[in-house]
């Protein structure tokens, strides 16, 4: 027997290039995928339309991996 499971569904807002703006069922917001231009895009639909919105991305495994304190400290 096959079973699917959703975590954590979404609701999706808005398609911005190959980005997707989705509310998660626990009231949050995210830009999913997408480059930084699909990115600037939708913070400018946010602006006009939707300004009650903060969103996040989703930190990259190589982001992560690049991140120090110390670069932050200075």
């Amino acid at each position: 027997m096959k079973m699917n499971c959703i975590i954590n569904p979404a609701r999706t807002l808005n398609r911005f290039g190959n980005a997707w703006l989705v509310k998660r069922a626990d009231g949050k917001h995210e830009l999913l995928g997408g480059n930084a231009g699909d990115f600037t895009e939708a913070k400018e639909w946010v602006s006009l339309f939707a300004h009650e919105i903060v969103f996040s991305r989703p930190v990259k495994r190589q982001q992560q991996r690049g991140f120090s304190i110390g670069a932050l400290l200075g």
